[in-house]
């Protein structure tokens, strides 16, 4: 019998378009037309296919459906996949307490996985909560959850605190 082809695609628009889109604006107007795509997700996250599911001042919800392509070598989903999703909704929840004119960026991520993840089809939900947001450093917590709401993952986040006016210069 001959075995299917595993194969996965995906487009994405350029990531320029995205920050030009977003830098300078109210987060949370920015998150909602990301969610209903009038503003185009960022390409990595079109490539490992989060959700945005809900999201509040300093909380943000993401999910992602783990299948077979989020394997490691050992048959479970890979550690980075779930850590990009943490790293996702952490930023996020800081950021959409950011007036319009700053922006985070990871500068720590410290992940703690508590069991392995099947690559089965269901879904992980990661969500993060801002702790602390100063004018230069934000902090965040999250956690990630397989389809039964079982914790597999904790993580916690520091984020520079930059200026987007600086950032936009360059797009």
């Amino acid at each position: 019998m001959k075995e299917l082809a595993r194969e996965r695609t995906f487009t994405w628009d350029p990531p320029q378009a995205t920050a030009r889109a977003i830098l300078g604006r109210d987060p949370m107007a920015w998150l909602e037309e990301m969610r209903v795509g009038t503003v185009p997700s960022p390409p990595a996250a079109r490539l490992m296919g989060f959700e945005i599911e809900r999201f509040e001042e300093g909380r943000v919800v993401f999910s992602m459906s783990v299948e077979e392509w989020t394997s490691n070598p050992t048959g479970v989903v890979h550690g980075g996949i779930t850590s990009a999703l943490l790293d996702t909704v952490l930023t996020l929840a800081v950021q959409t307490k950011l007036p319009p004119e700053r922006y985070g960026t990871t500068l720590d991520l410290h992940v703690h996985f508590i069991r392995p993840i099947a690559p089965d089809g269901g879904k992980i939900t990661a969500e993060g909560v801002a702790v602390h947001v100063g004018t230069t450093v934000g902090t965040a917590e999250g956690r990630a959850y397989n389809a039964n709401g079982t914790l597999v993952a904790h993580a916690t986040a520091t984020l520079a605190i930059l200026d987007a006016t600086r950032s936009r210069g360059s797009l």
